[in-house]
C-alpha cells in the first residue's frame, strides 16, 4: 500500500499582492474621498512603475498629471499628459489631456506649441467640452 502523500504545511507568511484594480482604486480614493493630494502622487507613480501596461495606466497618467498641474509642476504635469496623448490614442481622457498639455505649454510660455495643441483638440475632438475650452484659449492667445 502506498503511504498517503504528506501535504506540506501552508505557508502563512506570504503577503497577498495587491491587485492592479485595488492599487488603482486606492490611489484614486486618496484624491476623491480623502483629498490627500500629496499622498496620491507617490501612489500613482508607484502604480505606473508596478503596472506599466495596465488598462488603468492612461487614467493614472491623467490623474498624476492633474496632481502635478495643481502643484504648478509644469514639467512634471506636461510629461504625464504627453505620455497619455502619445501612447494612448484611444483613451477617453485624451482630449482633456491634450487640452491640459496646451495649458501647460502656455504656462511655460511655449505659445506656438500651446496654440498647436489647442487646435489639435478642436480638430480631433469637435464634439467635446475640451473643444469649447480650447477655442476659448485660442481666442485669448491672439
Amino acid at each position: 500500500a502506498n503511504p498517503t502523500p504528506v501535504t506540506p504545511p501552508a505557508d502563512n507568511n506570504f503577503v497577498v499582492e495587491e491587485s492592479e484594480s485595488d492599487a488603482y482604486d486606492r490611489a484614486v480614493n486618496l484624491i476623491l474621498k480623502d483629498k490627500q493630494y500629496e499622498q496620491a502622487i507617490p501612489e500613482f507613480q508607484g502604480f505606473l512603475q508596478k503596472f506599466p501596461n495596465s488598462s488603468f495606466a492612461p487614467n493614472a497618467h491623467y490623474w498624476l498629471g492633474q496632481l502635478l498641474f495643481n502643484k504648478q509642476d509644469w514639467a512634471g504635469a506636461g510629461a504625464q499628459f504627453e505620455e497619455l496623448v502619445s501612447r494612448y490614442p484611444d483613451s477617453s481622457k485624451r482630449a482633456d489631456a491634450l487640452f491640459k498639455l496646451g495649458v501647460v505649454e502656455q504656462k511655460r510660455s511655449n505659445i506656438a506649441r500651446a496654440k498647436q495643441l489647442f487646435e489639435q483638440v478642436v480638430t480631433e475632438y469637435p464634439n467635446t467640452s475640451s473643444r469649447k475650452l480650447a477655442e476659448t484659449r485660442l481666442k485669448n492667445l491672439n
